[in-house]
């Protein structure tokens, strides 16, 4: 663990310029710092010799080298450095080189973008310790499952009681090796051999009460996200069944969402108490159908076969990575962003379509004000 004790913004700091930050003249001593992984921009008015010490924050010398040599005003510099950093414009060599040496140093970059360094290992611990339980694990739940592994949830929960087929490899992570065998084994196998410090369970089971979800929820006391992959009997079903769970537990929740008529389905993040539930969104979508719809019941057809493809799958399995991965961090400045919405990428026209779903008053969740 880095030393914040030692991660002091003074003039004995050495900073240097966040490799992906841009410092452009505007005239009239205004500067833009254009952060280009955020694609964000902030603007100050800097005196000249202020200017020129920011441009020498290389982290080879400490504030205070860089003030005497810039004649800077030591004390204007440091707050100006303090101001930076806040702004995730600069860093700490010293922290910078900790990173490097890190094998999470990718994803600790990527959190670096948005959360200043002295913060960032202990967002990073709060994601790590999130325990993300996943209900369905083939298609797009193998999927969720890898794509959060890699970006350093180390606890999962995974629920299945299905068996690999050789109908699951077209669109799903699994091999030919694998046929015959529990879903659930062998991804966290999977998932082991990506982070051997990996921990959780693989349970086969489908789960079909809400008293069975919420029995697991209140295990064990790990801040908990749960991810909605199960398709069976029906997505709406297993949603439903979900939210009761999440509610009674306080529990926030991802519907993943699947495919279907050649488009990836992008669920909603609902966090109880403060956002629209399932049914909230269910209650906006009926009211959305058009009249030739309205009252249309849906044919059952067990045999049913869709066409369908991996990267489908993957598109409506990386949304949902990303609404964990950043409800996990449980910080304001990269809040969850499909709350109160769902959204449908089209395969033929490579546009993403999203609808808002507002709480409704009718329904008995609606958020705390």
């Amino acid at each position: 663990m880095f030393d914040l004790l030692q991660y002091m913004i003074n003039l004995s700091a050495r900073m240097r310029l966040r490799p992906s930050v841009a410092m452009v003249p505007m005239g009239e001593e205004r500067w833009q710092f254009f952060l280009g992984n955020t694609r964000t921009s902030r603007y100050y008015r800097l005196r000249q010799e202020l200017a020129d010490a920011v441009q020498q924050m290389s982290g080879r010398l400490t504030l205070a080298e860089i003030a005497h040599r810039t004649r800077a005003n030591p004390s204007r510099l440091e707050a100006l450095a303090r101001t930076l950093h806040s702004c995730c414009i600069i860093e700490e060599e010293s922290w910078s080189n900790h990173v490097a040496k890190s094998p999470w140093r990718r994803v600790l970059n990527f959190i670096g973008d948005y959360i200043p360094g002295n913060q960032v290992e202990e967002a990073f611990a709060r994601l790590s310790n999130t325990q993300v339980v996943i209900l369905g694990v083939g298609a797009v739940g193998s999927w969720v499952a890898t794509q959060l592994c890699q970006s350093g949830i180390s606890r999962f929960m995974l629920l299945d009681d299905d068996r690999i087929e050789l109908s699951n490899l077209n669109r799903s992570l699994y091999t030919q090796t694998d046929v015959g065998h529990h879903k659930v084994d062998v991804l966290f196998q999977r998932l082991l051999s990506i982070n051997p410090k990996l921990t959780g369970e693989a349970i086969r089971k489908k789960i079909t009460h809400v008293d069975e979800l919420t029995e697991l929820l209140q295990a064990t006391g790990l801040t908990k996200i749960v991810v909605n992959c199960a398709d069976y009997p029906s997505v709406d079903l297993t949603s439903a069944l979900v939210d009761g769970a999440c509610k009674v537990t306080r529990t926030a929740y991802v519907i993943a969402g699947g495919y279907n008529l050649h488009l990836s389905l992008v669920g909603m993040t609902v966090l109880p108490g403060q956002t629209a539930c399932y049914h909230c969104g269910r209650l906006t979508l009926e009211a959305l159908q058009t009249d030739d719809l309205v009252g249309l019941r849906k044919l059952a057809r067990p045999w049913r076969n869709i066409g369908n493809l991996a990267p489908l799958a993957a598109i409506t399995a990386s949304f949902a990575a990303s609404e964990v991965f950043r409800v996990a961090l449980s910080d304001g400045r990269i809040p969850p962003a499909m709350t109160n919405r769902r959204g449908e990428f089209n395969f033929l026209t490579s546009e993403m379509h999203f609808t808002s779903l507002p709480p409704r008053s009718e329904c008995n969740c609606t958020p705390v004000k």
